[in-house]
């Protein structure tokens, strides 16, 4: 294993032995293995541990192995403490969450600090798995397939290539001693569910599960570059514009080998919905008469002689802000925009995203009667009315309310007050975006 896991940092260029690196050690079997596998590498690293205070004196055993593993090893180690209870009380936020904040925003000010050159996590191709089933059960599309990531700007998982099995198995082998989390035990959490109950049946069909995801998530990274460069491709040849008017060439579109897809990509950022859709796309194969025509919260379609013809409806007041793509949300007078290396847990007044979960043009407008998301933190959806009601709002405050809606019509944000669950992050998400309120 030792050699496989050099030659797999060697090959991807992952880091080198001259770089000042940092592993965040757990305890766990997998963070600690990961550190004697640095070590016999001949790596030059550090330790980090967060003591979360969570568990009490099991807590403070982790920490505890953890200053040993260090004198074992004779590398240095950086500690750190959090009340993460406390802060949940002020954040109004969970504990997972809240652990991830604390935890990422502490890397952070270590790589400015010390001068480290990456942060090393011990994410292994199970973490891979779990990761995919929840964006499938997310609905994120095939974004949401790619998997984890082994570089993302600071942070790197050398370990993914490794099964949590071969994991164990060369802690045993090398007698090499570790802590054992409980909670990991536990089925309550989403991704505990699925590592104790899912991935244990569908291993029986597949007993190479990992090492079948592995390979896929390659696939589906290129794949979703190619989808992405396709639907680019088709509107540059299909659409012209003017300003406030958008042309569709009607004749090019029902010639189109896969319209309906190619429609959705065209005008669900416009907030025009499936069913929609799929009337639009009934209308032009029955070669329908010119004049009919279908509206959206901000937008009107109607089917014209030659083309499909979008414009934005009169607005009462403010007109809704059409965002057509990252330099353009990146000029909003309403909105900073800001890249992030890691994963912070955002204020009340910041969203954080990836970009990958954004689908152009973007909308930011008012609310309008029938609105609906899904509250981050909650199964169902919610009437926006609803929520803000039980916000306490009052009738100004309501007045000046927005949402951030993607281009399939998905309210992402009630700007300033709470972000939709489908578009919950993982703090392992590349390409990550913070959005901060103006105002």
């Amino acid at each position: 294993m030792l050699r496989q896991f050099e030659s797999n940092i060697l090959k991807k260029g992952l880091f080198s032995k001259k770089e000042n690196i940092v592993l965040a050690i757990s305890g766990g079997v997998d963070s600690v293995v990961l550190a004697h596998l640095l070590k016999g590498a001949g790596f030059n690293f550090s330790l980090a541990h967060c003591n979360f205070k969570l568990r009490g004196k099991e807590s403070d055993g982790d920490e505890k192995l953890c200053e040993q593993l260090a004198k074992k090893l004779k590398v240095n180690i950086y500690r750190k403490s959090f009340d993460v209870k406390a802060y949940c009380r002020e954040q109004k936020t969970n504990v997972q969450l809240a652990a991830r904040k604390l935890r990422y925003d502490w890397f952070h000010q270590l790589v400015k600090e010390q001068k480290i050159a990456y942060v090393l996590t011990a994410h292994h191709a199970n973490d891979v798995v779990e990761t995919i089933f929840i964006n499938l059960l997310r609905g994120t599309g095939i974004n949401g397939l790619k998997g984890i990531p082994e570089k993302n700007g600071h942070i790197v998982r050398p370990l993914l290539n490794f099964t949590r099995e071969e994991i164990e198995a060369y802690a045993k082998k090398e007698k090499i001693v570790f802590r054992l989390d409980k909670t990991n035990l536990e089925d309550k959490y989403e991704r505990n569910f699925i590592r104790l109950n899912v991935i244990p049946l569908l291993k029986k069909i597949n007993p190479k599960l990992e090492e079948t995801f592995i390979r896929n998530t390659t696939n589906f990274r290129e794949e979703a570059e190619i989808i992405k460069d396709y639907m680019e491709d088709r509107s540059t040849d299909l659409i012209t514009q003017t300003p406030g008017l958008v042309f569709i060439n009607k004749k090019k579109l029902k010639h189109e080998k896969y319209a309906q897809s190619v429609l959705h990509h065209l005008v669900s950022g416009y907030g025009f919905n499936v069913t929609q859709q799929k009337n639009i796309l009934r209308n032009l194969e029955k070669n329908a008469l010119p004049g009919k025509v279908f509206r959206s919260a901000t937008h009107q379609l109607c089917l014209e002689r030659n083309d499909l013809v979008i414009k934005p409806l009169a607005q009462d007041k403010e007109a809704a802000i059409r965002i057509n793509s990252l330099s353009e949300l990146g000029k909003q007078e309403l909105l900073n925009l800001d890249e992030l290396q890691d994963f912070i847990l955002p204020q009340k007044n910041e969203l954080v995203i990836s970009k990958d979960q954004l689908i152009f043009p973007l909308t930011l407008r008012k609310r309008l009667t029938g609105d609906k998301f899904k509250p981050f933190g909650m199964k169902g959806f919610k009437l926006i009315s609803d929520f803000l009601r039980e916000e306490k709002l009052g009738s100004l405050e309501k007045e000046k309310c927005r949402l951030l809606v993607n281009g399939n019509g998905d309210i992402l944000w009630v700007a300033g007050y709470r972000s939709d669950e489908r578009y919950r992050v993982e703090s392992t998400a590349a390409n990550l975006l913070k959005l901060t309120l103006v105002g």
